[in-house]
């Protein structure tokens, strides 16, 4: 596999049909997601490249989004698959097995790697509204408004980068999944891939959970480790870059 290779063609020559539906979905949840994913807000309002200010927030912290528990789970969701995908669709079985077909294997494994991703959704909606409680997130621009919690994800994404843990959930989630039943293996999978990426997907309370330039470069980077065909020293830049913002941040703002 070539550092550019996402397994487009292979899904689309094996599953032309499922492949076809699967790359639709992808691109129909970036889509959605620059439309405001269901918030009524504007993204590119949300949006600063490198990390938002914190000073002058203050009177926005204590309000809420009015945005309901449903809908911004769906936010989250759809943007984890926008985000998770592009990584993903060399690893998507598109091949039958004893039991079942190509498409219904295919549809079996997606099914269940986009439940893991709900389930991450639930969860880090919920995390949002009791940050934004704890004066931790701006309630409408949905980014870190205190210097030391921004500081603490970069520092816990970037340490992560180096352990053992994350050397092997990324393994795991950058090989072809194994068994007969495209459920396990794709719940399997999912879950080696959420705990491949779960600190860095946190680093999106820093700098911003709709902001562009943040789901972008994290998109980028989730990515890049499962293409690349010797991930290691990449895994281990972002980790020093995570680390070195962290202390930047610290210096520069405390």
């Amino acid at each position: 596999m070539t550092p550019i290779d996402l397994g487009i063609a292979r899904m689309l020559r094996n599953a032309p049909v499922v492949g076809s539906g699967v790359i639709a979905v992808t691109l129909a949840c970036w889509m959605f997601f620059f439309a405001g994913a269901g918030t009524g807000m504007n993204v590119w309002k949300m949006s600063v490249p490198g990390l938002p200010p914190i000073s002058g927030q203050a009177k926005m912290m204590a309000s809420t989004t009015g945005i309901g528990m449903t809908s911004m789970t769906f936010m989250w969701w759809t943007m984890m698959l926008a985000m998770m995908m592009p990584g993903a669709l060399s690893h998507l079985p598109s091949h039958g097995t004893e039991r079942l077909p190509a498409v219904e294997n295919t549809i079996g494994f997606w099914i269940c790697y986009a439940c893991v991703w709900l389930g991450f959704s639930i969860v880090a909606a919920a995390f949002q509204y009791r940050l934004v409680d704890a004066g931790l997130l701006h309630a409408m621009n949905m980014w870190s408004t205190n210097t030391w919690f921004s500081a603490a994800l970069l520092a816990i994404a970037g340490f992560y980068q180096f352990t053992g843990f994350k050397a092997r959930s990324l393994a795991t989630c950058r090989e072809m999944p194994s068994g007969t039943s495209p459920f396990r293996s794709g719940l399997t999978y999912g879950l080696n891939c959420l705990a491949s990426s779960l600190p860095l997907m946190l680093l999106l309370f820093a700098g911003g959970v709709m902001n562009v330039f943040w789901v972008a470069l994290l998109t980028g980077v989730v990515t890049l480790e499962k293409a690349l065909p010797n991930p290691k020293p990449f895994r281990i830049a972002v980790g020093a870059a995570s680390l070195g913002a962290s202390a930047v941040l610290l210096i520069t703002r405390h």
